[in-house]
């Protein structure tokens, strides 16, 4: 009978220390970075879209009719403290 009691006795204190012996969280799992979506542009443009609230610049090459390059700049930046925009005509 008392080694039934010891070994009942011994198995509780294991079976607790078994349960005592793993105190800290398992490791969340790894995050995986989202890939961003893909820019949608048309031919001949080089308007990347831009972040919702931030700033954006819209560049726009074409050729006049006198064959001249035109560069048309546009910018547009919000905040805070409020918006601008900008226009700027370059012609080559």
């Amino acid at each position: 009978m008392t080694k039934h009691l010891l070994a009942g006795a011994a198995a509780v204190v294991l079976m607790s220390g078994v349960a005592f012996g793993e105190t800290n969280p398992p490791a969340p799992p790894p995050s995986v970075p989202l890939a961003p979506p893909p820019a949608v542009s048309s031919p001949g443009d080089n308007n990347p879209p831009a972040a919702p609230g931030s700033h954006e610049v819209t560049i726009h090459k074409e050729a006049d009719e006198k064959g001249n390059t035109v560069i048309e700049k546009d910018s547009h930046r919000e905040g805070i403290a409020g918006s601008t925009e900008s226009h700027t005509k370059t012609e080559n």
